[in-house]
């Protein structure tokens, strides 16, 4: 019996919960997964798992052998690269993001860690829920805003402000809003990669509130919102960084500068600490070493 390779079938099981899809992943028939899996049974003299025909999970002794399997993966990797240099490290790492933290900035730091190592891949999803890591199969999440209370472990790693835009010709035409509350009364376009779209986010006297818009043009994505508020199209709601650049020409105005709320966390989390491979911690690593990258300037270019 191969030990590790029975562990390794174990986890990969695991994680997705399937034996077909770890066969999947492994490049194994279903059978073989299965026996893999009773043998380690029968090595450790437990069940480890509940298997019927639609599901499979853990059982309590399964939930504890887990954590010291993947503590034995980890060493048994930490002692394959130790005659290796950094560079020759070889991993797959699934990473979630929200859409609005946009696949450009994402690339910014991805693709120069690609570079430095170049036999780590990557899985990047980009979706507008909160992923349960441990379930469904991921090893990091990146997360805008601040996070509830769990039992992830958490690492700051930027900034997110948000701006409030119109052009001056839209402005004109259809009056500055002095006040969040007078969004009501103006076209807003709308954007669907938030969790909220129809509602706008603001800050008075320390206090934060939402304010329900509404308007006749939605997109999903911040190049094509942008350029419609450039058309005079409307009020929008973007990342700064989306629109630094229109500001500072003067193509478009920053308004409600007053009400906007602090800059969002920008937070890397993953399930532990101690059963991360070592491409997970040089990644880990180098998104906290060019944080730079994720972090947005507060404030933009004045306009010309």
């Amino acid at each position: 019996m191969d030990l590790l390779k029975s562990i390794e079938v174990f986890l990969e099981v695991c994680k997705w919960k399937s034996f077909s899809q770890a066969a999947d992943q492994l490049n194994l028939v279903p059978s073989a997964v299965s026996r893999q899996i009773n043998e380690l049974e029968k090595y450790l003299n437990v069940r480890l798992l509940y298997r019927t025909t639609r599901s499979v999970s853990l059982t309590d002794d399964g939930r504890r052998y887990l954590r010291k399997m993947e503590e034995i993966t980890q060493s048994a990797q930490e002692l394959e690269n130790l005659s290796n240099n950094d560079n020759t490290v070889k991993d797959h790492i699934r990473v979630t993001a929200p859409p609005i933290l946009s696949p450009a900035l994402l690339n910014k730091v991805i693709d120069s860690f690609l570079v430095q190592y170049p036999d780590i891949s990557f899985s990047i999803t980009l979706v507008n829920r909160e992923i349960n890591l441990v379930e469904e199969g991921y090893d990091l999440a990146l997360r805008v805003g601040r996070l509830d209370d769990s039992n992830l472990v958490a690492r700051n790693i930027g900034r997110f402000p948000l701006s409030v835009v119109a052009s001056p010709t839209y402005l004109d035409t259809h009056s500055m809003p002095k006040h969040p509350k007078e969004l009501t009364r103006h076209n807003c376009i709308i954007n669907t990669l938030t969790q909220s779209p129809r509602r706008w986010l603001f800050r008075e006297s320390k206090r934060e509130y939402s304010v329900k818009i509404d308007g006749r043009y939605d997109a999903n994505d911040d190049a094509i919102l942008q350029k419609m508020a450039c058309a005079n199209l409307g009020i929008v709601y973007l990342p700064r960084y989306v629109v630094d650049e229109k500001i500072y020409s003067g193509e478009l105005v920053s308004i409600l500068e007053d009400y906007i709320p602090e800059p969002f966390p920008i937070s890397l989390v993953y399930p532990s600490r101690h059963y991360l491979s070592k491409a997970k911690r040089l990644l880990i690593d180098f998104f906290k070493d060019n944080a730079e990258s994720l972090t947005m300037p507060d404030k933009g270019a004045k306009p010309r």
